[in-house]
């Protein structure tokens, strides 16, 4: 349907993630203004910018079209920029206008609330100035806490390898575990996929939780030369036989198709 994460060969990646809240909203449409489809926002980002800088300048210039889903509602996501040089960025569009949270301290992004409560909430635990202990529920929040708190106590990887262990230890102990669910909150879903990015080695790695292997990428492998064909590695439908280095088993593709978005 859409674009949810990506990465370009120069080394940005975007990653976009359910936002819920009644301040949430993509604005009414204004057709005097071009606009991107929310199933294209990550790819915009992806296709046009190479750095966080550059990208972040430029969410004024267009306006966000939801998808409207089976059930009536429009598909409200935000968006964490990272690139090679450590920067990052959060964008959320509340009451119709963007907001950016553009600092390289902005290196952790869950579900709802929106940006600034989630910092306004870390500050009660302790090493953030306040004096409460991690918390330990499936909640976006806690799940923030949690992922800023490890993060931050991360030691200097030595290679790509290591340095991927590292962060794959913090997204595990995030992740939302099998079973009861909540149909009432559908943010609050269990973990189906893990991936970590690293933006100056140039790897993609991937992690079904259904399965036991970790593959990945070789970016720096890829043709990205004009014209050269669109390739994809069809994971679900082989994790159980994938480990390790996949870009060689990578196959040609039709061109990806986005959903259509209607405001």
């Amino acid at each position: 349907m859409g674009t949810h994460e990506g990465v370009n060969e120069k080394g940005l990646s975007a990653h976009a993630l359910y936002l819920a809240g009644e301040e949430v909203s993509f604005g009414k449409r204004d057709p005097r203004r071009p606009a991107i489809g929310v199933m294209q926002w990550v790819q915009y980002y992806l296709d046009n910018f190479s750095s966080v800088a550059e990208a972040a300048q430029k969410n004024d210039a267009f306006q966000i079209v939801p998808l409207i889903l089976p059930n009536g509602y429009p598909t409200l996501v935000h968006v964490s920029l990272s690139d090679k040089s450590g920067d990052s960025a959060v964008i959320e569009f509340i009451g119709g206008k963007p907001q950016i949270y553009h600092d390289k301290r902005f290196t952790v992004m869950t579900n709802e609330p929106t940006y600034d409560k989630q910092i306004e909430n870390l500050r009660q635990y302790r090493t953030f100035g306040g004096d409460k202990p991690l918390p330990g529920e499936r909640t976006p929040t806690d799940r923030f806490v949690r992922a800023a708190y490890y993060v931050n106590g991360l030691p200097k990887p030595t290679s790509k390898g290591e340095g991927a262990a590292y962060m794959f230890s913090v997204i595990r102990n995030v992740s939302v575990p099998f079973g009861s669910p909540d149909p009432a909150k559908p943010n609050v879903a269990s973990t189906i996929f893990r991936s970590v990015i690293d933006l100056t080695g140039g790897r993609y790695y991937f992690e079904s939780t259904y399965a036991p292997n970790v593959v990945w990428v070789d970016i720096n492998k890829l043709d990205f030369s004009k014209g050269a064909p669109q390739m994809e590695l069809p994971v679900e439908k082989q994790i159980f036989s994938l480990s390790g280095d996949v870009t060689s088993k990578l196959v040609p593709a039709m061109p990806f198709v986005f959903a259509i978005s209607k405001s």
